[in-house]
């Protein structure tokens, strides 16, 4: 039992982190097809969409793991993972603010 729910928690991950991947491969080339190929101003844009989507990707993995752990009622992992998500944003938010 414990061994198949710890399957379908990786089965999981790996789905929304092979997600996150695809889909970012998929904007950035679409983003450089209209860079390259049309000549379009906003195929940088769509590149750097497709980069923040990659940069986000393990972030989204955080999440659903802070998920997981809750439905499986796993305190001590789901508040070292709420501690990861807060100083993550925490510290985004600190670099984001000019001093």
């Amino acid at each position: 039992m414990e061994n198949k729910k710890i399957a379908t928690m990786e089965d999981i991950i790996s789905f929304v982190l092979r997600a996150g991947v695809l889909v970012s491969i998929i904007i950035i080339c679409a983003g450089l097809f209209l860079h390259i190929v049309l000549k379009l101003a906003a195929g940088s844009l769509i590149i750097k969409v497709g980069l923040y989507i990659l940069f986000l990707t393990p972030f989204a993995r955080l999440i659903v793991s802070l998920f997981m752990f809750l439905i499986e009622k796993d305190l001590l992992y789901f508040a070292i993972t709420l501690a990861i998500i807060v100083i993550i944003v925490v510290s985004n938010l600190l670099v984001s603010v000019k001093i």
